[in-house]
């Protein structure tokens, strides 16, 4: 797989893209002319998507320091969690990294990564386990008072601490290993797309439609992604 350096010609209104290209080469889009086609390149795109993600995660908790406050380590691991995990979410938008193919090919990974995902969908994201424990209780006058309440009613909780300066070295050794999985897949994918059109001609080649890419937007994030 080759990593490419993309910048956005403003004046032209495209995007250039450096890297080890072909001079003259002509960027073109990837054929769909059957369900396997189709597939293919819904994996491709996804799995770009999610290196692009765990790459994000793993450079949050490359800022985890003990010179930080303890409330920003906590949210970069946070934010780790949860661009991590969204790989391994069903959407519309992408296919998820298969979780159980992952962990088969890093089994010494498999436990971390069960405890991570635990935290992320039971503690961080909703309050269904054990690191957060609460008491509600009402506060009763004494006997002698003629008060009936001694204070209003309350709750009082406790989370388990978390070291997050170790724990995020972990969650990066399970996050990398997964990086290396996706590059895997991304390469096996393009090689299975390159055999798809093999058998074309190179005029038949240069002939298909020209790769566009739209301009992302935060004004319209239910917009479809071409």
């Amino acid at each position: 797989m080759l990593n490419y350096e993309v910048s956005q010609d403003e004046a032209n209104g495209c995007f250039i893209v450096r890297g080890k290209i072909l001079l003259g080469s002509k960027p073109v889009e990837i054929p769909i002319n059957n369900t396997k086609q189709e597939n293919l390149k819904k994996q491709f795109i996804s799995f770009f998507l999610h290196k692009k993600d765990v790459e994000i995660g793993i450079n949050y908790l490359d800022c985890i320091s003990l010179n930080n406050h303890p409330r920003a380590n906590e949210g970069l691991f946070v934010g780790a969690l949860s661009v991590y995990f969204k790989c391994f979410q069903s959407s519309k938008a992408r296919i998820p990294v298969p979780e159980k193919t992952f962990k088969s090919n890093f089994p010494q990974f498999a436990d971390c990564f069960d405890r991570f995902k635990q935290w992320r969908n039971k503690h961080y994201l909703h309050d269904e386990n054990g690191m957060t424990q609460t008491c509600a209780f009402l506060l009763i006058a004494p006997e002698d008072n003629p008060a009936k309440f001694g204070g209003p009613p309350s709750v009082v909780w406790n989370s388990a601490g978390v070291d997050y300066i170790n724990e995020g070295q972990s969650l990066r050794g399970v996050m990398q290993a997964t990086l290396d999985f996706i590059v895997g897949r991304i390469d096996a994918v393009g090689n299975e797309i390159e055999k798809e059109v093999e058998n074309l001609t190179k005029s038949e080649l240069l002939a298909l439609k020209e790769a566009h890419i739209e301009l992302a937007t935060t004004n319209s994030p239910e917009q479809k992604r071409g």
